[in-house]
C-alpha cells in the first residue's frame, strides 16, 4: 500500500533528520515509526491463516501441522518483506500482475 501524507515543512525536516541519524531512507522511517503503533494481527486472522496452511497441506499431502523449519522459513519471508523498499514492493506488485494476467491467481497467507 502506498500513502500520501501531508506534512509541514517542520514535520518533513524533523523526520528527515531523524532517518539521516538512524541511517534510513525517510520512507522508511516512517514505515517503523507506523508500525510501532500498529495493533497486533487479531487471534481470528492468525487462527484463519493457520487453517488456510492446514487445508493446503491436506490436499498437497504434506505435514498437516508445520514443523519448525516451516515456521522458520514462514518467519523469514516476513521479515524480508518488512524490509523491501518501496521500489521492490513495486517491481513484485508487477511481477504479481504478470502472473494474474497470465490465470494464475494470487495466493493470501
Amino acid at each position: 500500500m502506498n500513502l500520501t501524507i501531508d506534512l509541514t515543512p517542520i514535520e518533513e525536516a524533523q523526520i528527515s533528520s531523524a532517518a539521516k541519524h538512524a541511517g534510513v531512507a525517510p520512507a522508511e522511517l516512517v514505515k517503523q515509526l507506523v508500525k510501532e503503533h500498529l495493533p497486533a494481527i487479531p487471534a481470528e486472522i492468525e487462527n484463519d491463516l493457520n487453517a488456510t496452511l492446514q487445508k493446503w497441506q491436506l490436499r498437497d499431502h504434506s505435514k498437516a501441522n508445520p514443523d519448525d523449519a516451516t515456521k522458520a522459513l514462514f518467519a523469514q519471508w516476513a521479515e524480508e518483506d518488512e524490509q523491501l523498499t518501496d521500489d521492490e514492493r513495486e517491481q513484485n506488485e508487477r511481477v504479481y500482475a504478470e502472473i494474474e494476467k497470465n490465470g494464475i491467481p494470487r495466493v493470501q497467507i
